[in-house]
């Protein structure tokens, strides 16, 4: 039985699947491999396994399946880790992480086999702790049932995510004085350090919360389990609704903020890189001019972009760059991801074949589309209207709108 307001167990509900959602959204449909993308979505997995965890406590769930009780304690470790992933990876324009990032998960293991006792009961044992919590839920924030004294979980947690949270505030603080040097106050780069200075400020609001139950003892006043789960809540939906008003915040900076640090050689469109560089974690300046002299002179001779269900694993063959590598190219010298730059070539393609070859004109639009590289109707004129504003017949002008028919 439900011992809370329905409309707030359905919040919790709603807004973990729907964190779970996106996340996949993100993660499935990251073809181009990027690293922010996906952190992104870990976050997401995270606290929407945390909500979806918590939430059932106002209910008889865990008296029915006792062997879930605890199931998801690492969660609350990782979270906070892969939201300092994130923001790292968004300013210092990362393509992957670092071989030393896996040690900040040793916590989240550690705390899993602190709970080792409990998991290790009976259906009966766990049937007994789990009556215990519910009849008083002030214990569940304690969790004696592991092998650290009680409350330690709360304080490992604090400590974990305040020092994070610390290391995420004087890297946004230090990317502000450089964007601000730099003059790299683009529009691109604004949304972007004002979405990361949004996404940051929740997370200091969830500390805050859970450092003024500690010293002030809120859960006095109000419900500290309610107010999480709303703060989690609100989260999820604050990064949807932020995705889905202003995706371009998944391409991160644009423009090469970060100091040259080694040379690149290149060979016609073909790429090879030092030894040390290859350990990098983020593409430097000259890696950055290379690449783009590479890509734009393949795509001026070559045209390859013309061919139906180009892919930005085809690019990479075709100039020996990894992939992850180039989409994170195509984010910083463009701000647009590949698909967008892609379309964008098609549309300025078809606009010269139409301004430099009178004998296409006897071509629809849409014949002239499909020679382009547009596999349907509905992507050409997506892609024209994203590139240009308008829609084709009024950007190819009165021929087109013939043309069209």
């Amino acid at each position: 039985m439900i011992q809370t307001n329905e409309w707030f167990f359905a919040l919790i509900l709603f807004s973990g699947i729907l964190g779970i959602v996106v996340a996949a959204i993100l993660f499935f449909m990251n073809r181009n491999e990027s690293l922010s993308p996906r952190l992104l979505a870990g976050y997401l997995v995270m606290v929407a396994l945390t909500s979806l965890h918590i939430g059932p406590t106002f209910t008889s769930f865990y008296l029915k399946f006792p062997h879930l009780w605890r199931s998801t304690v690492w969660t609350t470790f990782c979270a906070p880790v892969i939201a300092y992933l994130y923001v790292r990876s968004v300013l210092q324009q990362s393509f992957r992480l670092q071989k030393w990032d896996w040690l900040l998960f040793i916590p989240a293991l550690l705390y899993t086999l602190n709970m080792l006792p409990f998991y290790l009961k009976s259906t009966t044992g766990k049937l007994e702790v789990v009556s215990r919590f519910m009849a008083d839920k002030t214990m569940i924030a304690r969790e004696p049932e592991g092998l650290l004294p009680e409350g330690w979980g709360v304080w490992a947690r604090l400590i974990l995510g305040l020092s994070l949270l610390t290391a995420q505030l004087f890297m946004l603080a230090k990317m502000r004085r450089k964007i601000i040097v730099s003059g790299h106050s683009i529009k691109q780069n604004e949304t972007t350090f004002r979405w990361l200075v949004l996404f940051t400020g929740f997370l200091s609001f969830m500390y805050i919360v859970l450092i003024g139950e500690h010293i002030f003892h809120l859960s006095k006043v109000i419900d500290l389990t309610t107010m999480i789960l709303f703060t989690i809540s609100s989260m999820i939906l604050f990064i949807s609704l932020s995705l889905l008003a202003r995706p371009s915040i998944l391409y991160g900076f644009q423009g090469w903020i970060r100091e040259p640090e080694s040379v690149l050689f290149a060979s016609g469109t073909r790429m090879y890189l030092e030894n040390t560089e290859e350990k990098k974690s983020s593409l430097t300046v000259e890696q950055g001019i290379a690449y783009k002299e590479a890509l734009e002179n393949h795509f001026q001779h070559n045209h390859p972009y013309r061919k139906s269900g180009y892919k930005i694993r085809d690019l990479s063959e075709e100039l020996n760059i990894p992939s992850y590598q180039l989409s994170a190219f195509i984010n910083q010298e463009y701000g647009k991801n590949f698909n967008e730059l892609i379309n964008d070539y098609r549309v300025d393609f078809m606009a010269g074949q139409l301004k430099g070859s009178p004998d296409k004109l006897q071509y629809t639009l849409e014949a002239l589309a499909k020679e382009a590289g547009f596999n349907s109707r509905n992507s050409f004129f997506t892609a024209v209207k994203k590139r240009t504003g308008k829609n084709p017949s009024e950007f190819f002008g009165t021929r087109g709108a013939a043309l069209l028919r």
